[in-house]
């Protein structure tokens, strides 16, 4: 089921002094958002008035992950969505209409990062190694957020082969870290925050920047026909997304008090999280590496080119 929310003014007092603007005339463009500070940028654009003073009149519609978005999408329940690339790029092998419209997110190239491969704080577990033939808590099985972590663990000196795979939620993780059930868990913010402050939890590996750096882990996807059908509406939310990434890249405690505002997190832990890495600017060696990654483990069935995924409206923020 689809969960709509109305996204009000509360969390205004998180922004820069700017006042809202009345609402863009014209047809809603439907975004899909999931409840993550990652997607805060989106949430920004519309409370900030980004998308109205680029003419744009949008409504959130949120999601509780990638597929369920993927697959509302392609139903015409919204027009754009956000999704890692792995997940679009598999979907688009099987046939899914899915155009990108820019990048939104990049892994960092050093620690801390907002995803972990962890063990215990007590763990004699010192090396990626170590975890061979223990079990490591995967929270989105065969996903680029998977195959990062084996590739990581591959990366490290470690056989992925050996080492056990066990499905859960993400929000189990601390708990079956916690009591033993689990030997290892690939965690994501802000659950690894918590872990990690609580002395509970030991960073093994930071896996997304230990398995490609810099990599795309955020992207804005839509169908071709709402570009031919709406050109300037598809380069007015590229605008609006680009002039949101700016936004919430050029101040570190802005950013933080705004994650805080949209996902309804502790601010004080907020403040201990790295900020989100939001970037409109593509590295097509890094797409490529994320490609040739998905290959290697099966989760995309031939070959790909990063030229494939970056559309036209993408093509002038690429890196040269």
């Amino acid at each position: 089921m689809i969960n709509r929310r109305t996204f009000t003014a509360s969390g205004l007092a998180a922004l820069a002094p700017s006042p809202l603007l009345a609402q863009a005339p014209g047809p809603v463009v439907k975004v899909g958002t999931l409840k993550m500070g990652s997607l805060t940028n989106v949430w920004v654009a519309k409370q900030a008035g980004f998308f109205e003073r680029n003419g744009l009149n949008v409504e959130l519609v949120e999601f509780r992950n990638g597929n369920e978005a993927i697959a509302a999408h392609q139903g015409g329940a919204v027009d754009i969505l956000l999704t890692i690339p792995g997940t679009s790029m598999a979907a688009r092998e099987r046939g899914f209409d899915l155009v990108m419209l820019t990048q939104s997110e990049i892994a960092k190239t050093q620690g801390p990062d907002t995803a972990s491969i962890m063990v215990r704080s007590d763990s004699p577990y010192k090396t990626a190694k170590d975890l061979e033939g223990k079990r490591l808590a995967l929270g989105a099985p065969r996903s680029q957020y998977s195959v990062a972590v084996e590739k990581a663990l591959q990366n490290k000196g470690a056989d992925p082969k050996k080492v056990q795979f066990v499905d859960a939620p993400f929000y189990t993780h601390a708990d079956m870290l916690r009591s033993g059930q689990i030997d290892a868990i690939a965690v994501l913010d802000p659950w690894l925050t918590q872990l990690m402050n609580s002395g509970a939890g030991r960073n093994l590996s930071w896996f997304y920047l230990d398995s490609v750096p810099a990599q795309p882990i955020g992207a804005w996807w839509t169908k071709s026909a709402f570009i031919e059908k709406n050109p300037e509406g598809a380069k007015r939310f590229v605008k609006s997304m680009h002039e949101a990434i700016d936004y919430m890249m050029a101040d570190a405690a802005r950013a933080r008090k705004n994650v805080a505002a949209y996902t309804g997190m502790d601010p004080a832990l907020v403040e201990q999280m790295p900020v989100n890495e939001w970037s409109y600017k593509i590295d097509k060696a890094k797409w490529q590496a994320v490609i040739d990654m998905m290959v290697e483990n099966g989760l995309l069935e031939k070959p790909h080119k990063a030229d494939e995924y970056i559309s036209d409206l993408a093509k002038p923020f690429v890196i040269p």
